[in-house]
């Protein structure tokens, strides 16, 4: 999990680079007074930008006034929606782009035009990697602002785009053309003499060779880096000394080093306080309790973790973090022995799976094994295992692959040394030439047909995983129709009860609107979350029945309702229909029963209730889209499952004949798998 834990910061860190790199090159004599005078409006307002976004705008639109080159008040309209997207206004900043676009298309080409494109190329492909997660496209963006820096003259940019070019190949998988960019960059640093560069460069060749597991060389450039930050001449941004800390601690910890990674990320946390960034703090926690919860450190790891997730509540929800932290905090429980409460965090990330990378999915399903075999349920056990070991595969094959690939990108950079040593070799003894030459065409085909292996062994895998993903998507998609259709269908019924004359009818459907929020985007909730929300909704559907109606609930003494887990909604659809079908239409005495039972390997879920007389007791039209809606949502997560929900719907004649009384039972098995597909 750590390794990837790392692009979370990535956002703040590529818009710093960016802010920073594309108007701050050196001071040219070439410059016009004007565009001094722009870089400095700029400059000014850097801080201002991350800090305080909504002043950096009213600054720079007061500044704008004092240009009148059309470029130029382009150039600061760029950070202006630089500004924009740090207050969370895509929107506005979207129409900025679009109007820069506009005036590229239609302006003379001069300097400050491919300065501008190089800027507006930078901006757009920043904002395609970190909002969009669009890393082909952004690539392509990077190197269009490459282009335009070399035709504009403004070379120190070079530095900068090779690096945004090198973490844009590493978060997209590509370690050889990384480490290429890199070097590319480092090249062009020591031409220019730009010492400023070399930690942010030294940073990410480290985290190229910890991603293909050559710690060797890892360790190497992460020294590099530790020697600049530790250079008190050296004025390091808080940024870059984070990120530094953070991915050092990670190469550490996948190393085993699990003291050294310790202290690496108690110095990231210590600066992350500094700066006042929760988000950087959550990390920090995280990935402290981790290597806690490995050093056997309980206590510890409970400190950190449970202060993590209260900082998770206080940071924008994403569903990877809350993937990562549900199944660390699963993993705490079992350390613990707290086998319950281990197993409710472990179904949690199981909720969130679909965002989950394969490294953090290998470590859930260890966790889940885990617990299986320690409940003796040693079939479930054995199925987490292969799945565990079926993503550890995975990610073992890329890190071959990416080490023969970098290893035979640096070959062929190096071709040229390589000749000019064979030939001095060749005037000293020939024999010895032959030998070399030899060697090294034998080295030559030994690699082409590895390399040949593993890209079929690859284009195979590769395959198997697309259509993976693809069946993910489109049941993703399929899921959220159906969610869709049921909440507006919902909230109609509500408003269409006449509680504004009640006080208590109001505050009830704030009551329902709230949860109905929180709960329609997710899959699954507890059973005490449903029963709460369908108290809430017969709190607002009383005032409407009359008090001929009667509303009983029984929940069986064996079942916890807070450590169930049932689809969302589900039981509520049921009793919705219920009173929309059956109750309302009766003026005699009405009754509403939810029974919910415990049996041998399985919890029921009963609604009955009765309604007028109808002309046919197998008419179950009237049940309309809700039942519909069920029956698919079942029918879908059934096939990922041996043991199946089973759903029921009996009617019967009352004892006088005059009424229907309708029966719907769901029945969930023990152990059901929500996850919406399968992890081979």
């Amino acid at each position: 999990m750590h390794r990837n834990s790392i692009y979370y910061v990535l956002t703040a860190i590529s818009l710093y680079i960016l802010a920073c790199c594309i108007s701050c090159s050196k001071t040219n004599s070439s410059l016009s007074p004007e565009r001094k005078l722009c870089d400095s409006i700029i400059s000014a307002q850097y801080d201002t930008i991350f800090v305080n976004p909504q002043q950096a705008i009213a600054n720079l639109t007061e500044a704008e006034a004092q240009i009148s080159d059309s470029c130029l008040c382009y150039r600061i309209e760029m950070y202006k929606s630089l500004a924009f997207l740090f207050m969370g206004d895509e929107k506005r900043m979207d129409s900025i782009r679009r109007n820069v676009a506009l005036f590229l298309s239609h302006t003379t080409e001069s300097k400050e035009l491919y300065s501008l494109k190089s800027l507006f190329w930078n901006h757009t492909a920043v904002y395609r990697i970190n909002s969009l997660g669009d890393r082909d496209s952004a690539i392509a963006c990077f190197k269009n602002a490459y282009i335009a820096a070399m035709l504009c003259n403004e070379h120190s940019n070079l530095v900068n785009i090779c690096i945004n070019l090198a973490d844009a190949y590493r978060q997209n998988g590509d370690a050889a053309q990384s480490s290429g960019y890199y070097r590319r960059a480092l090249a062009l640093a020591d031409s220019m003499k730009l010492s400023d560069e070399y930690l942010s460069i030294y940073n990410g060749l480290g985290q190229v060779y910890s991603d293909i597991e050559n710690y060797t060389e890892a360790n190497r450039y992460f020294e590099k880096a530790r020697s600049i930050i530790n250079d008190t001449s050296f004025n390091a941004v808080s940024y870059d000394k984070y990120y530094h800390f953070v991915s050092y601690g990670n190469c550490l910890y996948f190393q085993k080093r699990y003291n050294d990674a310790l202290s690496a990320f108690k110095s990231a946390d210590s600066i992350a306080t500094t700066l006042g960034n929760i988000a950087f703090s959550f990390i920090t926690h995280v990935n402290l309790g981790e290597v806690m919860l490995m050093m056997s450190e309980t206590d510890s790891a409970y400190h950190y973790l449970k202060k993590a997730q209260e900082m998770f509540n206080l940071i924008p929800k994403d569903a990877s973090k809350r993937f990562y932290l549900n199944s660390l905090l699963g993993d705490l429980e079992m350390h613990r022995g707290n086998m319950h409460e281990a197993i409710k965090y472990l179904f949690l990330a199981s909720a969130d799976s679909l965002s989950a990378g394969p490294r953090y999915l290998a470590l859930h399903y260890s966790r889940m094994q885990a617990y299986y075999s320690k409940c003796r349920n040693y079939e479930r056990a054995y199925s987490c295992l292969l799945k565990a070991q079926g993503f550890l595969d995975s990610i073992n094959n890329n890190a071959s692959r990416n080490q023969i690939t970098e290893i035979d990108y640096r070959y062929r950079q190096d071709t040229t040394r390589l000749h000019t040593n064979l030939i001095i070799s060749q005037k000293d003894d020939r024999m010895k030439s032959m030998q070399i030459q030899l060697y090294i065409l034998f080295i030559i085909l030994i690699l082409s047909a590895s390399v040949s292996t593993v890209w079929i062994m690859y284009k195979h895998r590769k395959q198997i995983e697309e259509e993976m993903q693809q069946k993910s998507r489109l049941f993703s998609l399929r899921l959220s129709n159906m969610r869709n259709r049921i909440t507006p269908h919902f909230m109609f019924n509500m408003l269409n009860n006449q509680i504004a004359t009640s006080d208590d009818g109001i505050n009830n459907l704030t009551r329902l609107l709230r949860m109905n929020l929180e709960m329609c985007d997710r899959y699954t909730v507890t059973l005490s979350e449903e029963l709460e929300f369908i108290d809430s909704y017969m709190n607002i559907e009383r005032l409407s029945l009359g008090n001929n109606f009667v509303f009983n609930k029984h929940i069986d003494s064996r079942i916890d309702p807070d450590k169930t887990i049932i689809p969302a909604m589900m039981a509520h659809i049921f009793v919705e229909n219920a009173v929309k079908h059956g109750l309302r239409s009766l003026k005699s005495d009405r009754f509403l029963n939810i029974d919910i039972r415990r049996g041998d390997d399985v919890i029921t879920i009963s609604v009955e209730n009765n309604c007028k007389k109808t002309d046919s007791i197998n008419n179950s039209d009237h049940t309309g889209t809700g039942l519909r809606i069920v029956t698919q949502t079942i029918q879908t997560l059934n096939e990922y499952n041996k043991r199946k929900i089973n759903l029921n719907i009996e009617t019967r004649n009352s004892d006088d004949n005059t009424q229907t009384i309708w029966k719907v039972t769901l029945s969930i098995p023990d152990g059901y798998n929500f996850i919406p597909f399968k992890l081979n």
